[in-house]
């Protein structure tokens, strides 16, 4: 019986949700036609993401590295907070991911700020032009360091910071719950713009090993 009750606890927290909630975020019926693109790397093989269920999102990476990018409508452009379950149950070794070349994760959940609140009149079309102009907090689900360890991005040049919530390893489904402004000022020291994208990554390239997970349950409020 205690093993269902973070599930259980995670599913009371969604009921008792405000009406504000922005989300849930829709992954299906696949990911194309719920608004998300691939970006893709010149020379490496892309991960496969699919989309069993409306509100998840199953990863599986072999020797692969790509990332789903969606844009938002500016109805999140305040959000404050995000809340989601995810899994692994296959996953790289632990890797230190400050270090280009060497550092695979099972997964990595992005959100992208913009710098400047104009870009709500013109809003990013695709995840470099988003990173051009903004930076990424992103929550990641491996590394070798401990949970609430924020590492800098070693790709992003300094406009992107990872927070460590699960060390790396497969685990049963786990449920989050963070504020994505707070940690943004924590990890950049400045405030965050307006919201303006979501991210989703897996990374098996650099130790030619799978990953196997799934988000479920995404809610931004």
């Amino acid at each position: 019986m205690t093993r269902f009750a973070p599930v259980l606890a995670f599913a009371l927290a969604l009921a008792a949700a405000p009406a504000s909630a922005l989300g849930p975020v829709a992954f299906g019926p696949t990911p194309d036609a719920a608004g998300w693109e691939m970006l893709t790397f010149r020379g490496k093989t892309p991960a496969a993401y699919s989309a069993p269920a409306n509100g998840t999102v199953d990863i599986r990476a072999e020797r692969a590295v790509s990332v789903l990018w969606r844009p938002l409508p500016r109805s999140f452009a305040d959000a404050q907070a995000a809340q989601w379950r995810w899994r692994v149950d296959q996953g790289v070794p632990a890797t230190n991911l400050a270090r280009r070349r060497g550092d695979d994760r099972a997964i990595a959940l992005y959100f992208v700020f913009a710098d400047d609140p104009s870009a709500l009149d013109n809003p990013p079309a695709t995840l470099r032009q988003a990173f051009s102009k903004g930076r990424a907090l992103m929550y990641v689900w491996g590394g070798d360091q401990a949970a609430g360890t924020i590492v800098d991005s070693p790709h992003l040049r300094g406009r992107g910071r990872m927070v460590i919530r699960q060390p790396a390893g497969a685990g049963p489904w786990q449920a989050e719950s963070v504020d994505i402004r707070g940690d943004f000022r924590r990890a950049f020291g400045r405030e965050p713009g307006p919201l303006v994208g979501l991210g989703i990554s897996t990374d098996s390239d650099d130790t030619g090993t799978v990953n196997r997970a799934a988000i479920a349950d995404l809610v931004i409020r």
